[in-house]
């Protein structure tokens, strides 16, 4: 059954079975029959020929959105995890974090775990949540807070800084040019409104509004580090956080702290409950915790 299974979902990945039986090393009959023995359990058809293509019915989609995280964490503990803190380990993980500080907490993550080999995927926060939710990632680092309620856990990492950059200094004669006081209302170069950095920002701009000082978003992007390299290159003044900016090589002199109470980008690790029957991820979600350093996000 569980070969059935696995063969339902690469299936409706790859949506031929000439393609399923090359990646799973079976014959096309193989997997026809895996396909059928699963549809006469089920007493419903999971599949619909479309010309050389397959497309997996109703039933079918249902059942490999619900199957598809047991197998991924059933496949992570018969992969030598009957040693504790032992096992692989599919981490997604923002790419603005894993372009500033996450490799160095990584790297003494793994120092501290060996038995635990990595595999990192780099991508927006979004993303790397909906691999947790489906399976393909056992814990996700990401930009924002995550609720409760959704069936994954969360665990606060640490804040970011959001600074401005890309201000024009005012020259002064004889002296070293200096950065202008913040006017009390400011449009900004910003990563895009629905992203999970924005949310969590959302609340804490109404704070910044609530004490004089206004924050407007002029231009959206996609990528954080496309925000900060347009800021720097003189697009405009940009809010990005500062670990990324820092990274990126911005000075800290060129990197404007915003009024109190200020804006900090929360941090999360964040996983399926059910994925801390794990020994590994629990390892490394314990290892996570203990050697992250606020320093890593905060001035």
């Amino acid at each position: 059954m569980l070969d059935s299974l696995e063969t339902l979902l690469v299936l409706s990945e790859l949506g031929t079975m000439g393609r399923a039986a090359t990646r799973l090393r079976v014959t096309q009959s193989a997997v026809s029959k895996r396909i059928e023995a699963l549809s006469s359990a089920l007493g419903a058809p999971l599949i619909e020929r479309v010309g050389r293509h397959v497309r997996l019915t109703p039933v079918a989609l249902a059942l490999a959105e619900r199957t598809r995280p047991l197998l991924s964490e059933l496949r992570g503990a018969l992969a030598g995890e009957q040693i504790a803190g032992k096992g692989r380990l599919s981490l997604g993980v923002a790419e603005s974090l894993l372009t500033s500080w996450a490799p160095a907490a990584l790297q003494r993550v793994k120092q501290a775990l060996p038995g635990v080999h990595l595999e990192l995927h780099a991508h927006r926060s979004p993303v790397a949540l909906d691999g947790v939710r489906a399976g393909e990632f056992a814990l996700a680092i990401v930009a924002g807070t995550v609720d409760a309620a959704t069936g994954l856990f969360s665990d606060h990492l640490l804040d970011e800084e959001m600074v401005i950059i890309g201000l024009p200094r005012s020259p002064q004669p004889g002296r070293r040019s200096r950065a202008p006081a913040l006017p009390r209302s400011l449009a900004v170069l910003s990563i895009e409104r629905r992203s999970a950095t924005f949310t969590a920002l959302t609340p804490q701009l109404a704070a910044l509004r609530a004490n004089g000082f206004e924050l407007e978003v002029a231009s959206e992007l996609e990528s954080y580090a496309a925000v900060v390299q347009l800021g720097r290159s003189g697009f405009g003044p940009a809010l990005v956080p500062w670990p990324l900016a820092r990274a990126l090589g911005v000075p800290r002199a060129n990197a404007r702290a915003l009024p109190a109470p200020g804006l900090r980008r929360p941090v999360s690790l964040v996983g399926r409950k059910s994925a801390l029957s794990r020994s590994a991820v629990v390892a490394f979600r314990d290892a996570l915790l203990a050697t992250v350093r606020p320093a890593d996000g905060l001035v």
